[in-house]
């Protein structure tokens, strides 16, 4: 029974979505233990999400919106 659900498949779709907020949660931490208090990590994850949408879609570039992604969320 637990065998077929967690397959490969799904472990690899966990992993794939649990990423982006594992790298907020430590950036949170790096702001936390510097005395810095960021309520504004989720807005950034959805800013730079859209620029790099828009931009490499404009672009037609994948390095485009991944350098976009980047400078919005910085």
């Amino acid at each position: 029974m637990i065998e077929s659900i967690f397959t490969i498949a799904f472990v690899a779709a966990a992993v794939r979505a649990m990423v982006p907020y594992v790298l907020a949660a430590l950036g949170g931490v790096m702001c936390e233990r510097s005395g810095v208090i960021d309520l504004a990590l989720e807005g950034k994850l959805l800013v730079g999400a859209f620029a790099a949408a828009v931009i490499g879609r404009a672009a037609d570039s994948a390095y485009a919106g991944i350098a976009a992604g980047a400078a919005a969320g910085a």
